[in-house]
């Protein structure tokens, strides 16, 4: 672990806590570093995908829109 000190006052700084999110398809706990989309509404459902479940959903929509393109 590291100390991160205020280089102007010398006193420690405390860091914040991560912040975890629960996937809305598959229950699976990711942070803001991880990536995904971690708040978002569909329609007025809140939503938040982690960072594998947000790649699939990208993909299905990019297929759909390709194949309606021909």
């Amino acid at each position: 672990m590291v100390k991160i000190i205020n280089i102007d006052t010398g006193q420690e700084v405390i860091q914040p806590e991560e912040i975890h999110h629960t996937c809305s398809i598959c229950d699976s706990q990711f942070s803001e570093a991880e990536g995904g989309m971690n708040e978002g509404l569909i329609g007025i459902l809140p939503v938040s995908f982690c960072p594998t479940c947000f790649s699939g959903i990208l993909e299905m929509a990019h297929y759909f829109l390709s194949s309606n393109q021909k």
